[in-house]
């Protein structure tokens, strides 16, 4: 016999068995890195689809704010010191005729139920509501809107002369518009603007 050849096949019936449990890890980790990768593709996507809907909703806000001052104009036409619509419940209405108070963190006052405001629905997907205070104080109907409301008056009316007695008047009141829009995957958006009127 050649000892050679029995060296050989020594050290083959030797290692029979650890090249097979050297390729069954490398396997094992080949699969953990791409699940690893997967999930971090798939979590890409779903917070870069997240900020899309956002983004969505907050475009649709303006359809909100378009809408509430297309309705100013009725609005302060037909019913200036009542809520709009006639007989809506409190937080239920479109409009308010004194300020709406107490306000949370954001500024959005805390007696409006959202879900009880009329909506626009936009492309089958976005409620788009709005709320309009008028930013006086008082019950309605506000008598005194110089005293008891947030107005802008003319600097340019009145006596020029030193010590002389100066009137003003009251040009604008002004009016918060609240838009809440709700969108896919329940994302919501909201807005303010003031009006002066």
């Amino acid at each position: 016999m050649n000892p050679v050849f029995i060296l050989s096949s020594t050290v083959r019936g030797r290692q029979a068995g650890v090249s097979l449990i050297v390729a069954m890890l490398a396997v094992v980790a080949m699969t953990v890195a791409g699940l690893t990768l997967m999930r971090a593709v798939d979590t890409s996507n779903v917070i870069s689809g997240n900020l899309a809907f956002r983004q969505a909703t907050l475009n649709a806000t303006d359809i909100g704010v378009e809408t509430s001052l297309a309705a100013m104009s009725i609005i302060i036409a037909t019913s200036l010191d009542a809520n709009y619509p006639a007989g809506c419940a409190v937080g239920a209405c479109n409009y308010y005729a004194i300020k709406q108070d107490p306000v949370n963190s954001a500024g959005v006052p805390t007696v409006i139920n959202w879900t009880a405001v009329p909506s626009t629905v936009v492309d089958s997907s976005y409620a788009v509501r709005y709320v309009i205070d008028r930013l006086c104080n008082g019950p309605a109907p506000v008598t005194n809107i110089a005293a008891n409301c947030v107005v802008t008056g003319d600097p340019t009316v009145g006596s020029k002369k030193a010590g002389a007695v100066s009137f003003t008047s009251a040009n604008q009141v002004y009016y918060r518009v609240t838009v809440r829009v709700v969108g896919p995957r329940n994302t919501v958006s909201l807005v303010q603007a003031l009006y002066g009127r």
